[in-house]
């Protein structure tokens, strides 16, 4: 955990002044943890949960896209074997809906 913490954020806090540097961390340490979750909740068909942000990254985010305006709704377009591969749909599905906690 301590490996992934270092390697979503900067190694090195950019203030000088010690309560600016506290803020920074803590919203680095919030967006980590809503990045785990996101890994948890919906990207775990395609990308396994203990990978690193740079793995999830070129798999999800570094895919060829093309927003287009039609009939008034926005679309994302992607290549039918993006979309296959990577499971959009099933990803969309899961952004959408609430994710389950299992409680016990």
């Amino acid at each position: 955990m301590h490996r992934a913490f270092n390697e979503f954020g900067s190694k090195e806090l950019p203030f000088t002044h010690f309560i600016h540097n506290t803020a920074f961390y803590y919203i680095m340490l919030l967006d980590f943890f809503l990045f785990e979750a996101f890994k948890e909740d919906v990207s775990s068909p395609v990308v396994p949960a203990k990978a690193f942000q740079t793995t999830l990254r070129r798999r999800l985010v570094d895919v060829a896209a093309k927003v287009v305006s039609h009939a008034g709704k926005t679309v994302l377009k992607v290549t039918a074997v993006a979309m296959e591969s990577l499971h959009f749909k099933e990803l969309w599905e899961r952004c959408l809906c609430a994710p389950r906690f299992a409680w016990g």
